[in-house]
């Protein structure tokens, strides 16, 4: 794996990509959003199992979008065999929208793959998930909103909850437009309360007041959507609502296996990175289109439990929870 290099030490690699083909190696061009993490190892690490011979050149946007235009000129000047792209923030203003691509913003004529992605069809990255309408398919991260919400009221029933969320973060508020749409048809309630934004930059001093005023409010449950100022603020997050006695409950992993949150409906990372790499795998090796390989989630997830926290709450799972869920 090589990491971020200059773009004249970029061009050497600028040779076509059948040429590079007949040798048998592939060139993969992973552009993350903050760095390095655990579905970048399930990537990287499939290919090394199957013994496929890849070349992975890392650019990494550290979270600022400014970087994206440069970043999207080196892998046009670069033309690597693939892209891979690391969430739904990143690989909307990569892609631009399925139905109106603007070549001189958005990448153009290399196949991508995506992951850690929410909701590719109402962000407007596919046309749909069983034909995407472009070169490009990829891994969709959380379970079904309609299956998480059946997950939280397996644990404890509900009939308000609230969650907090970064407002410019497409992927939040497409996950609590469906949550809020599906609440409401069972008479039950989301309250959604976004943090504030000074200079366009939510603020984390906020989460302890929101999650006071959440708790205030009458909510049974703190849902944590996927969130990468959230996910920023884990700790503070899950410390917050264990001072106000409110469990939490995630759409994500690491505010479960990394912070406090009490329980999560979750793909693991790592998995999700692995499966990307199959989808990858079948584009460079077996020649099959992007456009032709659906967008899919994972077929299991995992119920994560933390138990410490469950104590601490006094909030212990049904019996019949603890012989499906994962403790950690």
């Amino acid at each position: 794996m090589m990491h971020r290099r200059p773009l004249l030490a970029a061009l050497a690699l600028a040779a076509p990509r059948v040429a590079r083909a007949q040798h048998g190696r592939r060139h993969i061009l992973m552009m993350l959003f903050r760095g390095w993490e655990e579905a970048c190892d399930g990537f990287r690490d499939y290919f090394a199992a199957r013994r496929r011979d890849v070349e992975l050149v890392v650019l990494d946007a550290q979270e600022d979008l400014t970087r994206v235009p440069d970043m999207v000129r080196e892998a046009q000047a670069m033309q690597p065999d693939l892209v891979y792209l690391w969430g739904t923030t990143l690989t909307m203003a990569v892609l631009g929208p399925w139905d109106a691509h603007d070549p001189r913003r958005h990448l153009t004529g290399i196949p991508a793959v995506f992951n850690i992605v929410t909701d590719p069809v109402r962000n407007r990255v596919v046309r749909s998930r069983a034909m995407p309408g472009r070169p490009v398919t990829g891994t969709e991260y959380i379970a079904p909103v309609a299956v998480q919400l059946r997950a939280m009221d397996s644990y404890r029933p509900f009939r308000r909850a609230a969650a907090l969320f970064n407002p410019r973060e497409g992927n939040s508020v497409v996950t609590l437009e469906e949550m809020s749409e599906l609440l409401a048809a069972r008479g039950a309630v989301l309250d959604r309360l976004p943090v504030p934004l000074i200079e366009g930059r939510p603020q984390p001093d906020a989460i302890p007041g929101l999650v006071a005023a959440a708790r205030a409010g009458g909510a049974a449950w703190l849902y944590i959507p996927p969130d990468t100022f959230l996910n920023e603020h884990r700790a503070a997050l899950t410390a917050a609502a264990l001072d106000e006695g409110l469990p939490s409950f995630s759409a994500s992993e690491r505010f479960v296996a990394f912070a406090d949150a009490l329980a999560g409906l979750v793909s693991r990372y790592y998995s999700v990175g692995a499966f990307t790499a199959f989808k990858a795998e079948r584009i460079l090796f077996d020649g099959v289109p992007p456009g032709d390989i659906p967008v899919e989630t994972l077929s299991r997830f995992s119920y994560l439990v933390r138990m410490d926290t469950a104590r601490r709450l006094r909030v212990y799972p049904p019996v019949e929870l603890l012989r499906i869920a994962e403790a950690v």
